[in-house]
């Protein structure tokens, strides 16, 4: 609504206010009608009781008739009692007033149509009037009192509840404005701390707030939030600058041989061919590198899919199936894989199981053995696969974990980036990548992952 404030402690200050300014005014106003009722009640009471009084002697009244002097009044019984009482006693008789003692008001009142309780206006004068048979033969008695004291009361209670509405806001609108400048001091840092962030994944982070606990809570959510979007960010930047550094050289070999088969139309057959194969060879290594930087970089950045039980006896069970068409010089012996269950990602833990095999068959001794091995301990589950190749020296073996890392005597191409994704996710899964030494003489290497209960079914 454009009627309020724009400002956050403008706004408290003014529904503060308002809400304070409410709820005196009613408690004021209920205050004051409860006093105004009482003061009423009390003059219906009076009168009640002046008519009682007036009915027991009404025969003096009636044989003194109409007096309006004051002389009459002092010497007169009832002009004694009701003089100075702002009171007035009137006999009526066939709609004529035949009698008269009290406070006479400068102007005649009505005489009333009806008997009981009824307010008169006269002259800027409020009365109250009582009406009641007099006697049989149809006289009646009217007592009235001036409430104009009452109404002046009403008037003045009225007015001190405005005043001490008004005085009640004002004193919380100042006292609140003063308060939420200190409540507000840390939503005043966590903005002072947004503008001084930048793209610069390096840059300052977000201040810590620990009270209240709705802006702590709040500044825990922006620093997350930021922390992602640097990671993705930063892993935006890797993947652009690791794409830009290892396509470099597979891009300039493969232009190196379209231009030499473009200038060579005429190409003998076998030149020919081997140069095929060498595009067909980069253009895989290519599409292998781009897959592999990809999957790096959701890791990276956390776009992951929410966690599903994963039964990784089977999974294992398919990936060694899989790879030995892959390489079918390659023997894959599967030892008897135990039932284990494991929250996560299937695609990912399946990346991890293949690169494994497949780093396996590519390392190991040509047309040799990878023995691959699934068992639980502990409610952690560990994939084991070991080649019978040259193995990798115990003092590399943390560093072949990093990306684009070959060993010294590589005995394949490859893009650097198989144990890095298996890393990778190992990390994801929280659980590990250790590298020794095979039985066989290879690289024998094991993933480990904490097992879980299968979910029910609906409940993934």
């Amino acid at each position: 609504m454009k009627l309020l404030p724009r400002s956050l402690r403008s706004q408290i200050t003014t529904a503060v206010a308002v809400l304070v300014a409410v709820v005196v005014a009613l408690a004021g106003l209920v205050i004051v009608a409860r006093i105004d009722h009482r003061d009423r009640a009390d003059v219906d009471r009076q009168l009640a009781a002046r008519a009682e009084k007036v009915h027991q002697d009404a025969d003096k009244l009636l044989g003194q008739g109409d007096h309006t002097g004051d002389d009459d009044q002092r010497d007169d019984d009832y002009g004694g009692l009701l003089a100075g009482s702002q009171s007035l006693v009137r006999l009526i008789t066939d709609g004529h007033i035949t009698a008269q003692r009290g406070e006479t008001p400068p102007v005649p009142l009505p005489i009333p149509t009806r008997d009981g309780y009824t307010t008169i206006e006269a002259d800027g004068q409020t009365w109250r009037s009582l009406t009641q048979p007099l006697n049989p033969a149809g006289d009646r008695l009217e007592v009235l009192q001036d409430i104009d004291p009452i109404e002046r009361r009403l008037a003045d209670n009225t007015t001190i509840v405005a005043a001490v509405t008004l005085t009640a806001a004002l004193t919380a609108a100042a006292g609140v404005w003063l308060l939420t400048r200190l409540l507000l001091q840390p939503l005043q840092r966590l903005r002072t701390g947004a503008l001084t962030i930048s793209a610069n994944t390096t840059g300052p982070h977000l201040p810590a707030v620990t009270r209240p606990q709705e802006v702590a809570d709040l500044s825990r959510a922006l620093t997350g939030m930021l922390d992602q979007l640097r990671t993705s960010m930063e892993s935006t930047r890797r993947f652009t600058a690791d794409a830009g550094h290892e396509l470099r050289t597979p891009l300039t070999s493969l232009g190196v041989t379209i231009e030499t088969l473009q200038r060579n139309p005429h190409l003998p057959e076998p030149q020919r061919t081997r140069a095929l194969e060498t595009m067909s060879a980069e253009h895989q290594r290519i599409a292998t590198l781009l897959t592999g930087l990809q999957a790096l970089a959701r890791g990276d950045a956390h776009a992951l899919p929410d966690r599903t039980s994963v039964d990784l006896a089977e999974l294992v069970t398919e990936a060694t199936a899989h790879a030995a068409r892959r390489h079918p010089a390659i023997t894959y012996r599967l030892a008897a894989a135990e039932s284990a269950m494991a929250q996560g990602w299937p695609a990912g833990l399946r990346l991890a199981v293949d690169n494994l095999l497949d780093n396996a068959a590519l390392h190991g001794h040509p047309g040799g053995t990878v023995d691959v091995r699934l068992t639980t301990a502990d409610d952690t589950a560990r994939i084991t696969v070991g080649d019978d190749g040259p193995g990798i020296p115990p003092e590399l073996r943390q560093t072949m974990k990093e990306r684009f890392t070959r060993g010294p005597r590589p005995r394949s191409t490859g893009s650097g980036l198989g144990l890095a994704l298996v890393e990778q996710q190992a990390h994801l899964h929280h659980g590990t990548l250790h590298l020794g030494a095979a039985p066989t003489g290879g690289l024998q290497a094991t993933f480990t992952v904490p097992t879980a209960p299968p979910c029910p079914p609906g409940h993934e």
